[in-house]
């Protein structure tokens, strides 16, 4: 018991050191935990107090950055507006430009159109006064009437004026002649002003006549009728007879002769002269009066082609 008591003082005692000594490390912590807090204390006022005029700056910065920003807000607005209104004058643009280059190449093409027929023109007037260069030197009559020959036929035009009994040429053909003699006679005539007397040639195709007291025919269908009617040989002595008149005017305005005279129904030379008649005639005598009319009639031509004035 008393071991035992000894041992609880022993331990008790032990308890006690060990807590005095806890107390003491206690006391000792507590002591610094004091300074601590007021060290601490007076650290976070001074913070506060810094933190609170820090605060104040960023609010105050703040709003002067949120009016800044309020300003840009506004002015982005009336950019963004100005914009809207640039893209709408844009578009509007980019119409009139298509539209102004749709035009633009209307006119190019309408300008190319316009130069091409102007070249056409120019083209077509060099042409125009080429050829009337060329009629200007060219014998009209001699290119309208083309009197020529084909062995023992005189011809105009091609048509063949008389007939042989080895070549039997159509009335169709020989009246078809008479039809261009008639206009040639007629047209030298009004080309001159000449007026003939008694009588007036009447071209009329393969119908043409010499109109004087009654109609005389320059054209016949042949056959048994051309026998018995006069009426053709008449109207070729008629023809012949304005032939006359035609030529003697124009050798009375100067030195120039005729190849072949006229005397009434007959035409010839020193050779000897030949019948335009049919009647107790032969085909061989009246084809070569007829060619010598013919001649006659082309020296006629060429003579007035080469004294008719320029218009």
């Amino acid at each position: 018991k008393q071991w035992y008591q000894r041992r609880v003082a022993i331990t008790a005692g032990g308890l006690f050191l060990q807590l005095d000594g806890q107390l003491r490390t206690l006391k000792q912590d507590c002591t610094e935990y004091r300074k601590a807090l007021a060290q601490l204390q007076q650290y976070d006022t001074s913070t506060s107090t810094m933190l609170d005029d820090e605060i104040d700056e960023l609010r105050a910065e703040e709003a002067a950055l949120l009016g800044e920003l309020e300003g840009v807000s506004q002015e982005r607005s009336s950019v963004a507006s100005e914009l809207a209104a640039l893209q709408i004058q844009e578009k509007e643009l980019e119409k009139e430009e298509d539209a102004l280059y749709r035009e633009s190449n209307q006119y190019e093409h309408r300008l190319a159109e316009v130069r091409s027929q102007q070249q056409c023109l120019d083209n077509e007037l060099k042409y125009a006064h080429t050829e009337l260069e060329k009629l200007k030197k060219t014998n009209v009559f001699n290119t309208v009437f083309h009197i020529w020959h084909e062995g023992h036929f005189g011809t105009i035009n091609n048509f063949r004026l008389g007939r042989l009994p080895t070549f039997n040429v159509e009335w169709d053909e020989v009246n078809a002649a008479w039809g261009q003699t008639a206009l040639l006679l007629y047209s030298l005539a009004n080309a001159t002003g000449f007026v003939f007397q008694r009588y007036k040639v009447v071209p009329f195709g393969s119908q043409s006549y010499i109109e004087g007291e009654t109609k005389l025919p320059l054209f016949t269908n042949g056959g048994l009728r051309l026998f018995w009617d006069a009426k053709f040989d008449q109207g070729m002595v008629s023809f012949l007879d304005c032939l006359k008149q035609f030529l003697d005017s124009i050798e009375k305005k100067g030195t120039f002769n005729f190849p072949y005279k006229i005397d009434k129904s007959k035409i010839g030379d020193q050779k000897g002269f030949y019948s335009i008649k049919l009647h107790f005639n032969s085909e061989e005598q009246w084809t070569k009066a007829l060619k010598f009319m013919l001649i006659n009639l082309k020296w006629a031509l060429t003579v007035v082609a080469h004294n008719k004035p320029e218009k």
